[in-house]
């Protein structure tokens, strides 16, 4: 994927946040920047950051915010399709937003 196209799916990722409850907002923030991580590289002084952020990306952390956040900049950084709403919604948090989140 090349800077161009990249600049399409990070835009129509900033849409989906607006409309996206907490959890999965989380997510695609995550997606977002392992894809602007994927196509630009990282900087020197932010390697160990995302190799911590991608270290947390297959384990618990108690947090589910954090959690949604690494999956998705793992599943951005490997360039794969974003996870599906109801996979991302791991609490049984019943809100309308994450209903919401699930149909778009």
């Amino acid at each position: 994927m090349d800077m161009k196209d990249c600049t399409g799916l990070l835009s129509m990722i900033d849409r989906l946040i607006d409309t996206s409850g907490p959890q999965r907002s989380e997510y695609l923030r995550g997606y977002q920047r392992g894809r602007r991580v994927s196509v630009l590289g990282v900087s020197d002084e932010r390697i160990e950051e995302h190799r911590l952020v991608m270290e947390y990306s297959d384990i618990d952390s108690g947090d589910p915010y954090i959690d949604s956040f690494a999956r998705g900049c793992r599943d951005g950084f490997e360039e794969i399709a974003p996870e599906n709403p109801s996979l991302s919604a791991k609490s049984t948090e019943s809100s309308k937003s994450l209903l919401i989140a699930s149909i778009i």
